[in-house]
């Protein structure tokens, strides 16, 4: 709300959010085809604003020239941003008070191991019909829960990557390794230098996956690049072209525990990457009664690994 002495106002959150939308299109038709509404609409509510605040926000000469925010206009664009993230995150929590079961992600090889532990203590308290687990990427993960999709994940992080919006606790450290043949001459070393494969196919994930980011900040730290690359989506594929010879791969150790035919190689310690599994709760989570004994059990788990 902004105060005048003439009389009191009040701005709508859908003025803010179309206000927001509109300085970072720096278009009024881009903005009322993302609301779906009409042009003057977005320049009413540009007016509105302006009178609401008594000054200008938004300079445009004329319908071809560029849009200018002005100072005024951006400090509100920030201040909306901040306040439109709280609305989002007000819906999100009273949207839960309610609710009777509690969802938890869980990545692939973080979640797992941890996973089963959870769901058996679960099991014998009878809380597992109201619990929801599903399987996602890390990147997904940490969306998902600022989105309200998740209220729990336990998910892979590597060192010092700001995490906004969400309180962690760490549950476990892992290195990341190069994965090879079990009968292939790799496997004979005890350590290797990434330079050591130039001449041998690397197997990598996705972009999307957190393993990938570590190897390319590997990439940028040493000015390697593979002559010989090939992407693959699942680790089970990726394990199964190691053993079959097919090439080598880049992967967390506990990727490898237990799989035969294949060998874990640590990286030289100047070239070594962690990653930690981590439990992650949205900072403005509330939990009601039932969401609290699922969260206590978590805590007790905490150190399972």
């Amino acid at each position: 709300m902004f105060y005048d002495k003439r009389k009191d106002f009040y701005i709508e959150f859908r003025d803010l959010r179309y206000f927001i939308d509109l300085v970072e299109s720096e278009s009024y038709h881009a903005t009322a085809q993302k609301n779906q509404v009409t042009q003057p609409a977005i320049s009413a509510m540009v007016k509105r604003l302006e009178e609401e605040c008594g000054v200008q926000l938004i300079l445009k000469k004329s319908s071809r020239a560029p849009l200018v925010i002005t100072p005024a206009g951006q400090v509100l664009y920030k201040r909306a941003k901040k306040l439109v993230k709280e609305e989002n995150s007000i819906k999100i929590e009273v949207k839960r008070a309610n609710a009777n079961n509690f969802r938890l992600g869980y990545s692939e090889l973080a979640g797992k191991a941890w996973l089963a532990s959870v769901i058996t203590h679960l099991n014998q308290g009878r809380m597992l019909a109201n619990i929801e687990t599903k399987e996602e990427n890390s990147h997904l993960l940490k969306q998902h829960l600022r989105e309200g999709r998740f209220d729990v994940i336990v998910f892979s992080r590597l060192g010092g990557e700001p995490l906004p919006g969400i309180k962690t606790t760490p549950l476990q450290c892992y290195q990341y390794v190069l994965v090879v043949a079990e009968d292939g001459p790799l496997a004979q070393r005890d350590e290797i230098r990434i330079a050591q494969i130039k001449d041998t196919p690397l197997i990598m994930r996705h972009k999307r996956f957190l393993s990938r980011t570590s190897l390319d900040r590997l990439f940028a730290k040493t000015g390697f690049q593979p002559t010989k690359k090939l992407i693959v989506e699942n680790i089970e594929a990726t394990l199964q072209l190691v053993r079959q010879g097919m090439g080598v791969s880049y992967l967390m150790d506990i990727a490898v525990e237990n799989v035969p035919g294949v060998k874990a190689i640590p990286l030289v310690p100047s070239q070594r990457s962690y990653c930690y599994s981590s439990l992650g709760i949205r900072e403005n989570f509330i939990p009601n009664e039932v969401q609290k004994q699922y969260l206590e059990i978590l805590k007790e788990h905490q150190d399972l690994n």
